[in-house]
Protein backbone atom coordinates (compact mmCIF):
# COMPACT_ATOMS: atom_id res chain seq x y z
CA UNK A 1 0.00 0.00 0.00
CA UNK A 2 1.83 3.44 -1.15
CA UNK A 3 -0.03 6.50 0.90
CA UNK A 4 0.85 10.26 -0.19
CA UNK A 5 0.28 13.56 1.21
CA UNK A 6 -3.33 14.91 -0.04
CA UNK A 7 -3.14 16.21 -3.25
CA UNK A 8 -4.29 19.92 -2.05
CA UNK A 9 -1.62 20.34 0.49
CA UNK A 10 1.31 22.70 0.37
CA UNK A 11 4.76 20.58 0.77
CA UNK A 12 7.82 22.84 2.06
CA UNK A 13 10.40 19.55 2.21
CA UNK A 14 10.51 16.62 -0.12
CA UNK A 15 12.41 14.11 1.87
CA UNK A 16 14.06 10.88 -0.59
CA UNK A 17 15.51 8.43 0.79
CA UNK A 18 17.38 5.64 -1.68
CA UNK A 19 17.24 2.52 -0.14
CA UNK A 20 20.79 0.79 -2.04
CA UNK A 21 22.36 -2.13 -0.25
CA UNK A 22 23.12 -0.27 3.17
CA UNK A 23 19.80 0.05 5.20
CA UNK A 24 18.74 -0.09 8.92
CA UNK A 25 15.57 -0.97 10.34
CA UNK A 26 12.88 1.39 8.57
CA UNK A 27 10.92 2.37 11.24
CA UNK A 28 13.70 3.36 13.62
CA UNK A 29 15.48 5.24 10.86
CA UNK A 30 11.94 6.97 9.62
CA UNK A 31 10.79 7.83 13.15
CA UNK A 32 14.57 9.99 13.82
CA UNK A 33 13.50 12.06 10.49
CA UNK A 34 9.88 12.46 11.20
CA UNK A 35 10.42 13.67 14.57
CA UNK A 36 13.17 16.14 14.07
CA UNK A 37 11.13 17.29 10.82
CA UNK A 38 7.77 17.69 12.99
CA UNK A 39 10.00 20.18 14.76
CA UNK A 40 10.63 22.60 12.12
CA UNK A 41 6.66 23.75 11.24
CA UNK A 42 6.85 22.92 7.72
CA UNK A 43 4.91 20.34 5.90
CA UNK A 44 7.17 17.50 4.45
CA UNK A 45 6.90 14.25 2.39
CA UNK A 46 8.73 11.14 2.82
CA UNK A 47 9.71 9.48 -0.58
CA UNK A 48 11.27 6.01 -0.82
CA UNK A 49 13.21 5.03 -3.72
CA UNK A 50 13.82 1.37 -3.39
CA UNK A 51 16.64 0.28 -5.87
CA UNK A 52 15.51 -3.21 -6.48
CA UNK A 53 13.40 -6.09 -4.83
CA UNK A 54 13.84 -4.93 -1.39
CA UNK A 55 10.57 -6.99 0.02
CA UNK A 56 11.30 -6.69 3.92
CA UNK A 57 11.96 -3.10 4.24
CA UNK A 58 8.80 -2.64 1.55
CA UNK A 59 6.88 -4.63 4.26
CA UNK A 60 8.40 -1.70 7.25
CA UNK A 61 7.54 0.78 5.18
CA UNK A 62 3.84 -0.32 4.37
CA UNK A 63 3.28 -1.26 7.97
CA UNK A 64 4.26 2.73 8.75
CA UNK A 65 1.97 4.07 5.63
CA UNK A 66 -0.84 1.81 6.96
CA UNK A 67 -0.84 3.32 10.47
CA UNK A 68 -2.00 6.86 8.46
CA UNK A 69 1.33 8.39 8.05
CA UNK A 70 1.68 9.77 4.43
CA UNK A 71 4.76 7.80 2.44
CA UNK A 72 5.65 7.61 -1.23
CA UNK A 73 7.05 4.20 -2.08
CA UNK A 74 8.59 3.80 -5.56
CA UNK A 75 9.91 0.25 -6.32
CA UNK A 76 11.75 -0.63 -8.81
CA UNK A 77 11.99 -3.82 -10.59
CA UNK A 78 15.64 -4.32 -10.39
CA UNK A 79 19.30 -2.32 -9.09
CA UNK A 80 19.29 0.80 -11.46
CA UNK A 81 22.26 2.91 -9.02
CA UNK A 82 21.49 5.70 -6.50
CA UNK A 83 21.54 8.25 -8.75
CA UNK A 84 18.43 6.60 -10.81
CA UNK A 85 16.57 6.76 -7.32
CA UNK A 86 17.80 10.09 -6.58
CA UNK A 87 16.69 11.62 -10.13
CA UNK A 88 13.01 9.35 -9.89
CA UNK A 89 12.94 10.68 -6.56
CA UNK A 90 12.81 14.91 -6.92
CA UNK A 91 10.43 13.63 -10.19
CA UNK A 92 7.71 12.51 -7.86
CA UNK A 93 8.73 15.44 -5.14
CA UNK A 94 6.41 18.25 -4.29
CA UNK A 95 8.58 20.56 -2.32
CA UNK A 96 10.35 23.32 -3.85
CA UNK A 97 13.38 21.68 -0.95
CA UNK A 98 14.98 18.59 -1.78
CA UNK A 99 16.15 17.14 1.20
CA UNK A 100 18.23 13.97 0.37
CA UNK A 101 18.70 11.34 3.25
CA UNK A 102 20.26 8.18 3.44
CA UNK A 103 18.46 4.54 4.55
CA UNK A 104 20.76 4.79 7.72
CA UNK A 105 21.68 7.49 10.23
CA UNK A 106 25.17 9.07 9.04
CA UNK A 107 24.66 12.10 11.05
CA UNK A 108 22.65 12.69 13.88
CA UNK A 109 19.15 13.34 13.06
CA UNK A 110 18.77 16.08 15.39
CA UNK A 111 21.10 18.37 13.40
CA UNK A 112 19.10 18.57 10.05
CA UNK A 113 16.96 21.72 10.97
CA UNK A 114 20.98 23.18 10.62
CA UNK A 115 21.38 21.83 7.56
CA UNK A 116 17.73 23.48 6.35
CA UNK A 117 18.65 26.47 8.27
CA UNK A 118 22.10 26.90 6.09
CA UNK A 119 19.59 26.69 2.73
CA UNK A 120 18.28 30.22 3.42
CA UNK A 121 21.28 31.49 2.16
CA UNK A 122 22.74 28.88 -0.21
CA UNK A 123 21.36 26.70 -2.98
CA UNK A 124 22.59 23.93 -2.05
CA UNK A 125 23.96 22.84 1.32
CA UNK A 126 25.96 19.48 1.34
CA UNK A 127 27.16 18.16 5.46
CA UNK A 128 29.90 16.93 6.20
CA UNK A 129 30.34 14.61 9.02
CA UNK A 130 32.16 15.80 12.53
CA UNK A 131 34.21 12.32 12.35
CA UNK A 132 36.38 12.73 15.63
CA UNK A 133 34.78 9.65 17.13
CA UNK A 134 34.63 7.74 13.96
CA UNK A 135 37.12 4.66 13.72
CA UNK A 136 41.29 4.97 12.29
CA UNK A 137 39.83 2.80 8.96
CA UNK A 138 37.06 4.99 8.15
CA UNK A 139 38.56 7.94 8.48
CA UNK A 140 41.66 7.05 6.65
CA UNK A 141 39.49 6.08 3.78
CA UNK A 142 37.60 9.34 3.98
CA UNK A 143 40.69 10.92 3.85
CA UNK A 144 41.94 9.38 0.70
CA UNK A 145 38.75 9.61 -0.97
CA UNK A 146 38.52 13.26 -0.35
CA UNK A 147 42.26 13.94 -1.65
CA UNK A 148 41.37 11.91 -5.14
CA UNK A 149 38.37 14.51 -4.73
CA UNK A 150 40.46 17.19 -4.68
CA UNK A 151 42.35 16.21 -7.51
CA UNK A 152 39.34 16.46 -9.30
CA UNK A 153 38.78 19.96 -8.37
CA UNK A 154 36.03 19.56 -5.82
CA UNK A 155 36.96 21.70 -2.58
CA UNK A 156 34.17 20.14 -0.34
CA UNK A 157 34.80 18.17 2.22
CA UNK A 158 33.76 14.47 3.23
CA UNK A 159 32.11 13.68 -0.66
CA UNK A 160 30.86 10.26 1.25
CA UNK A 161 28.34 11.73 3.28
CA UNK A 162 25.21 11.80 1.61
CA UNK A 163 22.94 14.47 3.36
CA UNK A 164 22.33 16.80 1.46
CA UNK A 165 19.50 20.17 0.85
CA UNK A 166 19.11 21.28 -2.35
CA UNK A 167 16.33 24.54 -4.05
CA UNK A 168 14.20 22.38 -6.55
CA UNK A 169 15.47 24.67 -9.28
CA UNK A 170 18.79 22.85 -8.48
CA UNK A 171 18.25 19.68 -10.29
CA UNK A 172 16.27 21.23 -13.00
CA UNK A 173 19.83 22.08 -14.07
CA UNK A 174 21.77 19.41 -13.22
CA UNK A 175 23.36 16.49 -15.57
CA UNK A 176 24.43 13.71 -13.71
CA UNK A 177 25.26 10.47 -14.92
CA UNK A 178 26.22 7.13 -13.99
CA UNK A 179 27.28 7.06 -9.95
CA UNK A 180 28.29 10.57 -9.31
CA UNK A 181 25.94 11.51 -6.69
CA UNK A 182 28.85 11.89 -4.70
CA UNK A 183 29.87 14.74 -6.05
CA UNK A 184 26.52 16.41 -6.83
CA UNK A 185 27.74 19.57 -4.98
CA UNK A 186 30.98 20.18 -7.38
CA UNK A 187 28.46 19.57 -10.32
CA UNK A 188 25.60 22.08 -9.04
CA UNK A 189 28.78 24.59 -7.96
CA UNK A 190 30.57 24.29 -12.06
CA UNK A 191 26.63 24.90 -13.21
CA UNK A 192 26.69 28.83 -10.87
CA UNK A 193 24.92 27.69 -7.95
CA UNK A 194 25.92 28.55 -4.47
CA UNK A 195 27.33 25.65 -2.45
CA UNK A 196 27.63 25.70 1.36
CA UNK A 197 28.79 23.03 3.73
CA UNK A 198 27.82 22.79 7.28
CA UNK A 199 29.43 20.35 9.99
CA UNK A 200 27.43 17.74 11.69
CA UNK A 201 27.66 15.89 14.14
CA UNK A 202 28.19 11.84 13.55
CA UNK A 203 25.62 9.31 13.66
CA UNK A 204 26.42 6.60 16.50
CA UNK A 205 25.58 4.10 14.10
CA UNK A 206 28.01 5.19 11.52
CA UNK A 207 31.25 4.68 13.52
CA UNK A 208 31.01 1.29 12.99
CA UNK A 209 33.72 -0.28 10.55
CA UNK A 210 32.01 -0.68 6.99
CA UNK A 211 34.15 -2.36 3.99
CA UNK A 212 33.11 -2.04 0.11
CA UNK A 213 33.76 -4.19 -2.11
CA UNK A 214 37.04 -3.51 -4.37
CA UNK A 215 35.14 -2.68 -7.69
CA UNK A 216 33.21 0.24 -5.55
CA UNK A 217 36.46 2.10 -5.48
CA UNK A 218 37.98 1.18 -8.75
CA UNK A 219 34.23 2.05 -10.43
CA UNK A 220 34.67 5.86 -8.16
CA UNK A 221 38.00 6.57 -9.04
CA UNK A 222 36.87 6.18 -12.68
CA UNK A 223 34.26 8.46 -11.97
CA UNK A 224 36.66 11.08 -10.35
CA UNK A 225 38.99 11.24 -13.22
CA UNK A 226 35.19 11.54 -15.89
CA UNK A 227 34.03 14.29 -13.52
CA UNK A 228 37.91 15.97 -13.34
CA UNK A 229 37.47 16.32 -17.00
CA UNK A 230 33.93 17.37 -17.07
CA UNK A 231 34.57 19.89 -14.73
CA UNK A 232 37.86 21.32 -16.00
CA UNK A 233 37.33 21.21 -19.75
CA UNK A 234 34.04 20.70 -20.71
CA UNK A 235 33.86 24.20 -21.85
CA UNK A 236 36.73 24.41 -23.17
CA UNK A 237 37.80 20.66 -24.12
CA UNK A 238 40.68 22.13 -26.56
CA UNK A 239 42.66 23.10 -24.29
CA UNK A 240 43.04 19.31 -22.87
CA UNK A 241 43.05 17.91 -26.38
CA UNK A 242 45.28 20.58 -27.89
CA UNK A 243 47.64 20.58 -25.16
CA UNK A 244 47.86 16.68 -25.53
CA UNK A 245 48.10 16.87 -29.08
CA UNK A 246 51.01 20.20 -28.94
CA UNK A 247 53.09 17.51 -26.44
CA UNK A 248 53.09 14.92 -29.25
CA UNK A 249 53.99 16.83 -31.51
CA UNK A 250 57.00 18.52 -29.87
CA UNK A 251 57.99 15.07 -29.21
CA UNK A 252 57.38 14.09 -32.94
CA UNK A 253 59.41 17.13 -33.79
CA UNK A 254 62.24 16.40 -31.10
CA UNK A 255 62.78 13.19 -32.63
CA UNK A 256 63.25 14.42 -35.76
CA UNK A 257 65.25 17.06 -34.58
CA UNK A 258 67.60 13.99 -33.22
CA UNK A 259 67.54 12.22 -36.38
CA UNK A 260 68.15 14.82 -38.53
CA UNK A 261 71.52 15.63 -36.46
CA UNK A 262 72.48 12.23 -36.55
CA UNK A 263 72.36 12.09 -40.38
CA UNK A 264 74.59 15.22 -40.42
CA UNK A 265 77.26 14.48 -38.18
CA UNK A 266 77.04 10.71 -38.01
CA UNK A 267 76.11 9.86 -41.25
CA UNK A 268 73.16 7.20 -39.68
CA UNK A 269 70.54 6.75 -42.49
CA UNK A 270 67.32 7.45 -42.18
CA UNK A 271 65.29 4.48 -43.99
CA UNK A 272 64.44 1.56 -42.15
CA UNK A 273 64.61 3.65 -38.89
CA UNK A 274 62.40 2.99 -36.18
CA UNK A 275 62.81 6.55 -34.75
CA UNK A 276 61.62 7.64 -38.18
CA UNK A 277 58.58 6.17 -37.50
CA UNK A 278 57.90 6.83 -34.45
CA UNK A 279 58.35 10.69 -35.23
CA UNK A 280 55.82 10.69 -38.10
CA UNK A 281 53.31 8.40 -35.65
CA UNK A 282 53.97 11.02 -33.03
CA UNK A 283 53.53 14.17 -35.08
CA UNK A 284 50.24 12.67 -36.76
CA UNK A 285 49.01 11.54 -33.69
CA UNK A 286 49.24 14.48 -32.32
CA UNK A 287 47.74 16.24 -34.98
CA UNK A 288 44.28 13.96 -34.58
CA UNK A 289 44.08 14.69 -30.98
CA UNK A 290 43.93 18.53 -31.17
CA UNK A 291 41.98 17.67 -34.25
CA UNK A 292 39.25 16.08 -31.65
CA UNK A 293 39.33 19.00 -29.48
CA UNK A 294 38.51 21.48 -32.24
CA UNK A 295 35.88 19.01 -33.37
CA UNK A 296 34.34 19.10 -30.21
CA UNK A 297 34.90 22.89 -29.51
CA UNK A 298 32.81 23.46 -32.78
CA UNK A 299 30.07 21.25 -31.42
CA UNK A 300 29.54 22.87 -28.16
CA UNK A 301 29.67 26.21 -29.87
CA UNK A 302 26.97 25.63 -32.73
CA UNK A 303 24.91 23.20 -30.03
CA UNK A 304 24.92 25.24 -26.43
CA UNK A 305 25.26 28.81 -27.93
CA UNK A 306 23.57 30.47 -24.99
CA UNK A 307 24.28 28.39 -21.74
CA UNK A 308 25.49 30.28 -19.33
CA UNK A 309 27.55 29.15 -16.23
CA UNK A 310 26.35 31.64 -13.82
CA UNK A 311 23.58 32.37 -11.74
CA UNK A 312 22.07 35.63 -10.74
CA UNK A 313 20.88 35.64 -7.36
CA UNK A 314 18.59 38.85 -7.51
CA UNK A 315 18.40 42.07 -9.24
CA UNK A 316 18.00 45.05 -7.65
CA UNK A 317 16.15 48.03 -9.87
CA UNK A 318 15.89 51.78 -8.21
CA UNK A 319 13.22 53.85 -9.28
CA UNK A 320 14.87 56.92 -11.06
CA UNK A 321 14.56 60.25 -9.46
CA UNK A 322 13.78 62.31 -11.87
Amino acid sequence: MNTMAPPNLTIDISVIIPVIDRTEPAEAVWRAYNDVLMQTNKSFEFIYVLDGPFEDYAKELDAIGERGFPLNIVHFNRSFGQVACLLEGVRHAKGETILILPAYLQTAPESLPALLDKLESADVVAAYRDRTADNVLSRLRGWSFEALARMAGSRFKDPGCVVRAFHRRVFDDLQVHHEQHPFLPLLAEGMGYKVEQVCLPQSRSDQKIRMHRAITYFSVFLDLIALGFLTRFMRKPFRFFGSVGAGCIAIGLAMGIYILIQRQTAGMALADRPALLLTVLMIVLGIQIAAVGLIAEIIIFTRNPSRSAYKIEKIVTHPDEA
